[in-house]
This record gives C-alpha cells, structure tokens and sequence, in this order.
C-alpha cells in the first residue's frame, strides 16, 4: 500500500510541477507580449562595445554632425546601418536629379544591430523553404528562398569595391546534436532541392563529419552548403565615407535622435505643400519631401501601428580565439550547432598577419537564457550583459563542447556585447510605403519603412534597402541596368514587393501572436 501511496504521490508531484511550468510559460508570454505592445523608446545612449567596432577604419565619422540641421532637404533617412545605406545609394544612384538626404542617427554611425551582429551571409534554404511552403504556397516560397540567397552574391561585389568588409564566401556547416533533428533536415533538403534545383547541400552522416570537419561523437550528422562571412560595420563605413565623398547632396548627422515625424498639410508655411514632413530632434526641426525609417528592431517608436508585430529582443555575441588545436580553416568555413529549439552561429576571421587563425565570432544561446527566450523579447537595452549571464555560459562552451579535443588549450573569451533584432509574427520583414493607417490621419504617400528582418540581416537587409531607395525614387517600374550589388531589371523582377508590403493583412499576419501557433 506504501508504494501506491508513493507512486500517487509522485504523480502527483510530477503532474504539478508541469503544470506549475505551463502556466508559467504562458504568463511569461503574455509578459513579452504586453512589452511587445509597447514603445521602444530611443536606443540607449551607452551600448556596449562591440568587437566590430574597435580600430574603425573612418573614426571622424562615428560622431560626424551637421552644424546645424538645414530647414529643408529631399529625404530625411532615420537610422545609418546596412538598410540605410543601401537605401541611400539607391536613390543616389537611380533617382533622375540626386536628392538631398540628410540621414539622422541617434548614437554613433553604424552603432546598431549593423556594427554588433555576427557577419554571417547565411541563408538555410532546407529551413526558409518549407516554413514558407506551408505558409505561402511554393512560388511564394520559391521566390522569397531566391532574394534571401542572392545576398552572398550581392554583397560580395560590394565587397570586392570595400575590401575592408572582408566580405568572403565560406563552407558553412550545420552540426546536429540530436538524430530526429538531423533525420528532419535532411528530408527538408530533399523537399527544397526538388522545387528549388540550385540550392546546394552536401549530406554527412557522423563518422563522416567526424572525420571531415574533426567534430567528435556528440554531432549526429551535419549538412554544408554556401554561405558568407563579413566585417559589417567596416563594409558600411566604407560605404559611408565613399557616397560623401561623392555625393555633395548626402549628409549625415549622428547623435541626432529623430522624436517624432509629422504630416503637416497646412498651408500656414509656404514649403508645407512641397516639404510636407516635419521631422524633430532635439538638436531642432526640419521638413523634407520623403522619410525613410530604417531603424528595424525600433521602427515602432515612430510608426506605433507596428507595436505588437514587430518588436525587439535582446541577443548575446561574444569574440573568442580558438583553441591550439582547433581545425584550420583560415576564414574559410562557418558553423551552426543546431539543437532545437535553438542554435548558435559561428564564423572565423581570416589568419592574422603572422599566421594565426583568425577569432571566432560567436553568437546564440538565445533560448538558454531564464525564461527560454522569452525575457528577451521587448527588450531594447544594449547597454548591460547583466541579464543574460546563462546565454553567454552557454556561447562560452559551445564550441569546445562538440570539437574537443580537436579544440585544446589556449582559447579565451576576448570580448562579449549584446544587440538588439527585430522579429515579426510572420518571419518577414516590413518594406514599402507606409499607407495612412500607419497612425497619421494624412496621405503618408512620402512615409517609407524598411524594417523587421528577424534576427536575419544579412540575408534581407542590403536588398530591402535597396529596393526600397528604388521605390523613394521612383524607379521601380523602370529597367534598370545592373550595377554593383544591385540586380538589373525591374523592381518586381527581383524583389518580392508585394509579400513584404506594409498592409492591414500584413499588420494581422505580423501579429506577435501568432507566434503561439507555430509548430
């Protein structure tokens, strides 16, 4: 009778401690998405420093000014990384007479998720194409695979122009720790290569991965295929310094928070009709034809209709050298550890000048944190590492953990710092024209937005930039000829303008919500 007692009791306990857990998980949810709900506010003014952003390349642009804001220009862009610029080289490139574009940042040049992610070109194609099969329809699917893919491409001529980017493609391998994981990954590739031949992909079972990449027994198997590695904040900065150079119309002010932007359609000011956006700062006021907000994670600040489909969560990344033994790859090679749910991502710089091996950049660890992730989302302080202390023990022995004791002594941590991305409810990001029901009562037919790339930059932000600097100028109908990182053709030709539209469908398939469905 005893052990009946027991058993019931432990049930019990057992049935308890679940539930216990399940509620708590659903309170933590409402919790994220009630902060979700929420203003960003500005970015923090003290982030913490990144790996990236040491030894820049331009440092009198990292707090470059205008004197004084002008009363009037052509376009006002908010926000000075990938997006920003791309945007900017666009307009400048494509528009019939150049604007004058005055781009506003509200820390440093280059200081958000451009100048503090991980530099990983990577798109997963077996992941990207059945999630959006089943959501989209194949040709949907196939054609959104197809712009993410084409950024290795891209961005390696812009690359090539900016060699301080180090932009470079590499093997990227993706390590599975768990059999039922691997199994699914590759009855996925299959699936993507049957509708999409070009995809790549290279299948290796344990021993196989053990013996090519030196991995030991806790690797169930892994694929490889293409992928690309840079240093993103040199390649923007370069860019930056390059369009000044260029381009006399084209300012920047850092430290210049944009508070607010209004429609103003009053005839009280004679520039109202033609300049009818009124952007304020606390440096002061200017109007300007068109505004462009390619802030990402912050982009509902200032466009509150986005407030519970797109927010930010917070992400951990650390610089560390490897190991003595770890396998040479000089730059070459990057690295997912795939354990769902979650993953870390690893790419290498390339040797040293005397022959070591460049450190590794490693980032994830997003869903070892308290609450499984979930207190990171609605987060917007970059400033601190103090709340992710279990994210970053879990990046610190990622990589000995499935490479020892092809890993040896000799490695150390050299730097950690956090960012900020952006998440939608549908996984895709915001680009276009923001219609009047974006919260202002008047035409927004100047109000664009390029925002909400899910933690995936570099795969969507160059080209979303891109597009929509087209869009701002007019040019999306028109055949254009192809130029370095950009594709030739029309708009619709390449970019996917209608799926990643800002709508009132968009707005309720964005919903953060939705994320509770997912499977």
């Amino acid at each position: 009778m005893g052990s009946v007692v027991a058993l019931i009791r432990d049930v019990y306990y057992t049935v308890s401690a679940v539930w216990h857990t399940l509620s708590g998980l659903n309170a933590q949810f409402q919790a994220a998405l009630q902060r979700a709900t929420k203003a960003p506010g500005l970015p923090v003014p003290n982030p913490s420093s990144s790996y990236w952003q040491d030894d820049a390349p331009f440092p009198s642009l990292a707090d470059a000014q205008v004197d004084a804001l002008p009363d009037e220009v052509d376009v006002v862009i908010i926000g000075s990384g990938i997006t920003a610029a791309a945007a900017a080289r666009a307009l400048l490139e494509v528009s019939p007479e150049p604007p004058r574009i005055l781009v506003l940042e509200a820390r440093q040049l280059c200081s958000g998720a451009t100048g503090r992610n991980g530099g990983h070109i990577k798109c997963v194609p077996y992941e990207v194409f059945p999630r959006l099969r089943k959501k989209h329809g194949v040709e949907t699917a196939r054609r959104l695979l197809r712009f993410q893919m084409r950024h290795l491409g891209m961005l390696s001529e812009v690359g090539e122009r900016f060699p301080l980017g180090e932009v470079r493609e590499v093997e990227t391998v993706d390590f599975f720790i768990h059999d039922g994981d691997f199994e699914k990954a590759k009855k996925a590739l299959d699936e993507t290569r049957e509708f999409v031949p070009e995809v790549k992909g290279e299948v290796w079972e344990a021993a196989e991965a053990a013996k090519k990449f030196g991995v030991n027994e806790k690797v169930k198997g892994a694929i490889s295929y293409p992928a690309g590695a840079l240093w993103p904040f040199r390649l923007i900065t370069s860019l930056w310094e390059d369009l000044l150079r260029k381009h006399d119309t084209l300012a920047i002010s850092t430290n210049t928070p944009v508070t607010q932007v209004i429609k103003d359609s009053s005839d009280s000011k004679s520039s109202s009709t033609n300049y009818p956006y009124v952007v304020e700062t606390p440096r002061g006021s200017l109007r300007c034809r068109q505004v462009l907000h390619a802030t990402n994670a912050f982009a509902s600040q200032l466009v509150p209709s986005l407030r519970g489909r797109l927010a930010g969560a917070h992400a951990q990344m650390t610089a560390q050298q490897p190991g003595h033994e770890f396998p040479v790859s000089h730059g070459l090679r990057s690295w997912s550890i795939i354990y769902m749910p979650g993953f870390d991502y690893i790419t290498q710089r390339p040797d040293a000048a005397d022959g070591a091996p460049g450190d590794l950049m490693i980032g994830g660890g997003y869903f070892r944190s308290r609450e499984n992730g979930l207190d990171s989302i609605g987060v917007y302080d970059d400033s601190s590492e103090r709340e992710a202390a279990f994210p970053i023990m879990h990046l610190y022995g990622a990589m000995p953990t499935v490479f020892q004791p092809n890993w040896g002594a000799g490695s150390y941590v050299k730097k950690v710092w956090s960012g900020i991305i952006a998440m939608t409810g549908d996984g895709l990001p915001f680009v276009g024209r923001l219609p009047p029901s974006s919260g202002s009562q008047q035409d927004n037919a100047g109000e664009w937005l390029a925002a909400g790339y899910n933690g995936e930059g570099m795969v969507f932000a160059w080209l979303c930039g891109t597009g929509v600097g087209i869009m701002m100028a007019g040019q999306e109908d028109a055949h254009l000829e192809p130029e370095v990182g950009r594709p030739g053709g029309r708009l619709a030709d390449w970019f996917p303008v209608d799926e990643f539209a800002y709508s009132k469908a968009r707005l309720r398939s964005a919903d953060l919500r939705n994320l509770a469905n997912e499977v």
